[in-house]
């Protein structure tokens, strides 16, 4: 009997050898990683109708730096004109009127966003790149900003309103005072049966636009109306993720997801933009839906309406000090988390020395094991903006299972990842 599995094992090894049917180790994977790495700087973009980025966490400068760098990559090199971002869609379109030749100061427009995430130097330094290059095209050339994010009330009222007392004075006065009790200062504690209600005058109101469409796009425009009726929309969005029991995550990932489409088809037919780049976190902008309590991720809602002309790129770190909102006390301040295992994508790129880095799975297909590697689920680091101490010590906690693959078509790495600078007033 032993000499019949010494006989099997001998075998299995020599066949093993002759066919090289063998594990990659971890050293082969990191010699395939670091010949199919770039630095960022050195990367190379497909031409896709949407190009978006993840990001690790939401408290690194690096991550908005790196927004920025493909961003600005997409304009001079592939002519994009339109940028979108996980933030409220009426706090992005006061953004987009500071870009494009608006008062205020950068400060100003990245507050505007709606999430204190956004209130950054880093963010102030991206629209500021945006209006200089602006202030040198004509406005057919020029770029254009979006949220695609619902989780706001008040400028998505404004922007709304507006509209309304141009086109109909009388009803614009009764709707203000209907939707009151939806605001930003009670966004996250207003009584469920007031939301309820003003959903209820929400509807009633698009549906009294949607009956009056000719006569309002004679007063103003097609393109102002259209406008005004995503803000509306916005509104029912949040008031219905507040005041029902739909599922928060599932529910606004699609809401997200339409609204990027929306934006797509807006730009393209007013401004003939074809193409647009989308920024959010790792795990609204991956196509495999790995985030716990949610069905369909909004990567995955665009990666079925598009295939693969949606092309997404996450994100990783080897160490990260970010800025979170403390769990317990809500206060934000740093927290850190350093990245371990020798079979983790992070560890490997690490170990290249590299300070930043753009992996293309596509390109990788040619080293098999490396590719078999890729298509296997690990860890991913995606870091939200609450977070706790002891959060960092449990690696379930602050990633996400994903296949990096399948996930993602591409994925950028950032050795040390340092805290974002918040605005000071």
């Amino acid at each position: 009997m032993k000499r019949k599995l010494l006989f099997t094992i001998s075998l299995f090894i020599i066949l093993s050898v002759l066919t090289g049917f063998h594990p990659a180790s971890a050293n082969t994977l990191q010699q395939s990683l670091q010949a199919n790495l770039v630095p960022v700087s050195k990367m190379e973009l497909p031409a896709k109708t949407i190009i978006g980025f993840g990001e690790a966490t939401h408290g690194n400068k690096q991550f908005t730096t790196l927004k920025l760098a493909i961003f600005k990559h997409l304009v001079e090199k592939q002519g994009y004109r339109v940028f979108a971002i996980e933030g409220d869609f009426g706090g992005g379109q006061k953004v987009n009127e500071y870009i494009l030749g608006g008062s205020g100061t950068a400060q100003d427009a990245a507050k505007a966003i709606g999430f204190t995430i956004y209130n950054t130097e880093e963010m102030a330094a991206l629209l500021s790149w945006m209006r200089a290059f602006n202030e040198q095209r004509d406005a057919k050339d020029q770029i254009h900003f979006y949220g695609f994010d619902m989780q706001r009330y008040d400028h998505n009222k404004n922007g709304l309103f507006s509209y309304l007392k141009k086109v109909d004075p009388t009803l614009a006065s009764k709707y203000e005072k209907l939707l009151t009790n939806l605001n930003d200062k009670t966004v996250y504690d207003q009584k469920i049966t007031l939301v309820q209600e003003a959903l209820s005058h929400i509807k009633s109101l698009m549906e009294q636009m949607k009956q009056n469409q000719s006569v309002y796009i004679t007063k103003s425009s097609e393109k102002e109306y259209e406008l005004a009726t995503a803000f509306a929309e916005s509104i029912k969005q949040n008031a219905t993720l507040r005041g029902t029991n739909a599922n928060y995550s599932t529910t606004r990932d699609r809401y997200m997801a339409d609204k990027v489409m929306w934006i797509l088809s807006f730009e393209k037919k007013h401004y003939s933009h074809n193409n647009l780049f989308i920024a959010g976190h790792n795990g609204h902008i991956e196509k495999t839906s790995t985030s716990v309590g949610m069905t369909t991720c909004m990567g995955a809602h665009l990666a079925k309406a598009l295939g693969d002309q949606y092309y997404a790129i996450g994100s990783e770190f080897y160490e990260s000090t970010f800025l979170a909102n403390d769990a317990t006390t809500n206060e934000r301040k740093e927290f850190s988390v350093k990245n371990s295992g020798n079979n983790r994508l992070a560890v490997l790129f690490a170990q290249t020395g590299m300070a930043d880095g753009f992996l293309d799975f596509a390109k990788a297909k040619h080293h098999a094991d490396f590719y078999t590697y890729l298509n296997k689920a690990q860890p991913i680091s995606a870091i939200g903006d609450v977070f706790s101490g002891w959060y960092g010590k449990m690696e379930k906690l602050y990633t996400l299972q994903m296949v990096p693959a399948k996930a993602f078509d591409a994925i950028i790495f950032v050795r040390t990842a340092t805290p974002s600078v918040m605005i000071t007033d």
